[in-house]
């Protein structure tokens, strides 16, 4: 049984009515492509599929038929776990983690029943729902003197993927796992040379390193978010893919640029803010609640008001967030066009077009085309 917040799911029956209940059963299963984005600045996505498909041989990679930068494997499962005595609590991002096939570290751990080094445990969700059969390669009595580190590999999970963070490909920078929605909006935002892009909300650095991808060198990027961790994130990014530095880092709460750099007058602007991620799936816990979104809601608005502001005559803004309820996503698109801004009509593939009120704008769902949970508005700032 999923851990769900009654309030959240009242706020997305006004998106999606009596599908809602369907929605949130299949936000608890991974969608059956599991996404990479190529560093096509590192290596073709025709050399990339061929090296994936020799070393990981029990795995479907294919490439995507409307972004020729994205790598999709198939996700194996779902299979029965075996349930053991032993039980390990682990919190909802360890479960959506480990339900994948991932290992079991101590952040993610809650609360334990005793065991031994190499017994075999539960991982069990939030709620109650056995995600994982794991070995334990610590004991109970080691693990309450630990501050860090592995506390049980993963035998048998509900689904399955490679371990992608441990995958060779992925250290030498060959790939950035993104998901479809989310490369869509690389694309969207096309730089072109010379431009000034600024992306707002950039931890930790997959779209800023899709911009300068796409850019190869040629427009000037400014990638911004409000600390110092962030901003070491986007530069981590940026460098385990080894690409051109052409992107400014800047630690700084972009809801005030136009107030602190009132000079940078960008062509376009990427808006992808922190939100409830009731989209990301598989989606173990839905532990949001309506006062989440309301207050995210608010704070989405200021990089609007910002980026507003700050935008050339007839530049371009893009919206995005992770999540499916009105409040983050097709209300704020609204107050994007009640401050100077007009919506764009652009060819989406796997999305549902919206019509609410005066905006047009795409959802992706698994409802369509067995998507991640994503929103995108497109919008041009009137002369």
């Amino acid at each position: 049984m999923a851990y769900v917040n009654g309030s959240i799911v009242n706020e997305l029956w006004r998106a999606y009515g009596s599908s809602t209940r369907s929605l949130i059963e299949r936000l608890r299963t991974p969608s059956r492509r599991h996404y990479l984005r190529v560093n096509t600045l590192a290596i073709s996505t025709g050399e990339l599929l061929d090296l994936l498909k020799n070393n990981y041989p029990s795995y479907r990679f294919r490439v995507d038929e409307h972004y020729s930068d994205a790598i999709y494997i198939e996700v194996k499962g779902p299979f029965n776990v075996p349930v053991v005595d032993k039980k390990v609590l682990v919190d909802c991002k360890a479960a959506e983690s480990i339900v994948l096939g991932a290992n079991l570290y101590l952040p993610g751990v809650k609360e334990y029943d005793h065991f031994r080094k190499g017994d075999l445990v539960n991982a069990i969700a939030p709620g109650g729902e056995c995600v994982a059969l794991c070995e334990a390669v610590v004991s109970s009595n080691e693990l309450r003197s630990m501050s860090k580190g592995l506390v049980a590999k993963t035998i048998t999970s509900k689904y399955k993927l490679p371990a992608i963070r441990e995958m060779i490909e992925y250290d030498k920078g060959l790939f950035y796992p993104q998901s479809l929605p989310s490369i869509a909006v690389g694309h969207i935002i096309n730089p072109q040379p010379g431009e000034l892009i600024v992306d707002y909300c950039a931890a930790p650095g997959g779209k800023t390193t899709h911009l300068i991808q796409l850019s190869r060198g040629s427009s000037r990027i400014i990638s911004i978010d409000r600390s110092i961790e962030k901003a070491t994130k986007i530069f981590e990014t940026i460098s385990r893919l080894r690409n051109p530095l052409n992107a400014l880092i800047m630690p700084s709460d972009s809801r005030y640029l136009d107030i602190d750099h009132p000079l940078i007058r960008p062509d376009k602007a990427l808006i992808d803010p922190p939100c409830t991620a009731l989209g990301f799936r598989p989606k173990i816990c839905f532990n949001k609640s309506l006062r989440d979104a309301l207050s995210l809601s608010e704070y989405q608005k200021q990089f609007i008001n910002a980026a507003t502001k700050m935008l050339k005559p007839k530049g371009l803004l893009i919206y995005s967030t992770c999540t499916l309820t009105l409040v983050e996503n097709e209300e704020v698109a609204q107050y994007a066009v009640k401050h100077g801004l007009e919506p764009i009509e652009i060819p989406l593939p796997y999305s549902e077009k919206i019509y609410y009120s005066d905006i047009v704008a795409y959802r992706y769902s698994p409802f369509s085309y067995d998507m991640n949970g994503f929103f995108i508005a497109v919008f041009m700032k009137r002369a």
